[in-house]
């Protein structure tokens, strides 16, 4: 009887109850959904419609534990993102935490196939960049520049009609022009020994963000449209401009020994840093229309994956679940639903692609229900940096 009494003690204390996490998604426009739940269920993040979900599953064999838990769902223009306060298991029975996603009407219908990408491109045996646009339904292309120097990092004004980009290569110097869509009236704005790269124009068009070493550091650097007014504003590099053009987005590993990024205000004041993932590279974010999100690059799982969060950093989710390709230099499509990317999978070289924002899965999938779609499909040449506009 003794040992009885001590064996139905034991099993008390050690406790025989578990914790689950109940997901409810509705809505979607009958679309597949993102749902990251890898807080809760390691590697479980996937497509899926929507319905209920309950985890961790049970041939898992994970048990729920206590600590905060992220969940996020990713449809269209939507990013939805419940963190749940898990408390120990409780001593018998099942304690549940529900966390509800309702997506609303029209937020997850496919993005519009609409507009124009500029990019630039390369031959592989030839590496001479030139800057060419195709439509967002792959026809139309078009070569804007045929001159010896390379031509790259191209980004469209507010209003389209201009185009930003670099001229000049590292063996040289490369400079910052801007010129007309139709390629004419080319106009150098900058004219400096160090490099200048990489330049953004504001929401307004009166004022452009790039990237200059001039004074020894990688740096961020506004000037005005016209090329005047030079002045740096934060160490750090590939700026994106936020829809009211108060902020920026920056990569930078000048502040916590890592490539992170940050957002900071025109005035280099309110830096703040909305990745933390030590020793793994996250860069290249880009703002949704809305300016309620970002798009980004993250080494975070090993890969270059695309990942997206909401602007104050929370809901960071990985869109891309293929570790054996590569995704760079997102960019939104103009309704906020789509993104394009450089990409490049297995052997093939980079090429322009586009993918709606829940992603695509492609480990440990036969046959993956969503695939990017390859614009630009060039087998002998590397094609990167796109920008699009809504016309």
């Amino acid at each position: 009887m003794f040992k009885l009494f001590v064996l139905v003690l034991a099993v008390a204390i050690a406790g025989c109850g578990s914790n689950q996490v109940k997901i409810e998604i509705k809505g979607g426009d009958g679309q597949l959904v993102r749902l990251d739940a890898n807080d809760v269920q390691y590697k479980f993040n996937h497509l899926v419609k929507a319905g209920t979900y309950i985890l961790p599953e049970p041939d898992s064999k994970i048990e729920l534990g206590g600590g905060s838990y992220a969940v996020n769902v990713a449809a269209g223009d939507y990013l939805g993102n419940e963190v749940l306060q898990v408390e120990s298991p409780p001593l018998w029975g099942v304690r549940t935490y529900e966390a509800i996603f309702d997506i609303p009407a029209s937020s997850n219908a496919p993005f519009k196939r609409e507009g124009t990408i500029l990019y630039a491109s390369t031959k592989k045996n030839v590496r001479n960049w030139d800057l060419f646009t195709i439509r967002a339904d792959g026809s139309d292309r078009q070569q804007l520049t045929h001159t010896p120097e390379p031509e790259q990092h191209p980004s469209w004004s507010p209003n389209g009609k201009k185009i930003l980009f670099t001229r000049g290569d590292v063996m040289s110097n490369i400079d910052l022009y801007v010129m007309d869509a139709d390629s004419s009236n080319v106009v150098r704005l900058t004219e400096h020994p160090e490099r200048d790269q990489r330049g953004v124009f504001s929401p307004d068009g009166e004022m452009i963000a790039f990237v200059s070493q001039r004074d020894g550091d990688v740096a961020v650097w506004l000037m005005d449209a016209d090329g005047a007014n030079p002045r740096k504003l934060v160490q750090g590099s590939q700026p994106s401009f936020s829809p009211d053009g108060r902020r920026i987005a920056f990569t930078s590993s000048a502040f916590d020994d890592n490539d992170e990024i940050y957002l900071i205000d025109l005035d280099g004041s309110n830096r703040t840093r909305l990745t933390e993932n030590r020793r793994k590279i996250d860069w290249f974010a880009s703002f949704s229309p809305k300016g309620d999100r970002l798009v980004y690059n993250s080494e975070e799982f090993g890969g270059q994956e695309l990942m997206l969060m909401r602007a104050d950093g929370q809901g960071q989710t990985r869109i891309s679940i293929a570790e054996k390709t590569y995704e760079q230099e997102p960019v939104w499509s103009p309704d906020g639903k789509g993104l394009a990317y450089a990409g490049k999978m297995g052997d093939d070289e980079y090429d322009i692609y586009l993918v709606g924002t829940a992603g695509f899965d492609l480990d440990e999938m036969d046959a993956p229900p969503l695939m990017p779609i390859n614009l630009t499909d060039n087998d002998d040449r590397d094609d990167m940096s796109p920008s699009w506009r809504p016309y």
